[in-house]
């Protein structure tokens, strides 16, 4: 059986906390590297909770939550298209944007985490939580190719 939505959402959370956490700091080895792991984590995420977990917190009377998340998600996509233009070479430039897409990160999710998923797990079954699940990895999987660039 597919894995519920949440706990599938809170590992990942977690994860794009640390890679930000390491990037954030000055002198980190690899960077070039590291930007591109996060962004191949960070990126399908958004774009799977933007195509199966938001439609169904509108249809569950969570519109404005929903809403709301999108508006986050799209100021860090502007973020991060302005690090992919930036020089990991002017690293307090650098290291000052991705400080500024961790806080935005951490707000996001402290949001989600506080007030979206108890509201989710009040309003919808196991199963639905589980199916939901399933639909945000088939989203996410197709966002793979768009992540990549």
């Amino acid at each position: 059986m597919a894995q519920n939505v949440v706990d599938i959402l809170k590992q990942e959370h977690e994860m794009v906390l640390s890679q930000l956490s390491e990037l954030s700091s000055k002198g980190t080895s690899n960077r070039e590297q590291k930007y591109s792991s996060l962004k191949e984590n960070l990126i399908p995420h958004m774009i799977g909770e933007e195509q199966a977990v938001y439609p169904k917190l509108m249809d569950s009377g969570m519109q404005e939550m929903a809403l709301e998340s999108i508006e986050e998600h799209n100021a860090v996509k502007t973020l991060l298209s302005q690090l992919d233009s930036a020089s990991t070479s002017k690293e307090d430039v650098w290291v000052a944007k991705i400080t500024v897409i961790q806080e935005n990160v951490k707000h996001h999710i402290s949001e989600e985490e506080e007030h979206i998923f108890p509201e989710m797990q009040q309003k919808m079954s196991n199963d639905d939580l589980s199916s939901l699940g399933s639909s945000y990895e088939d989203a996410k999987k197709a966002a793979l190719p768009v992540a990549a660039r």
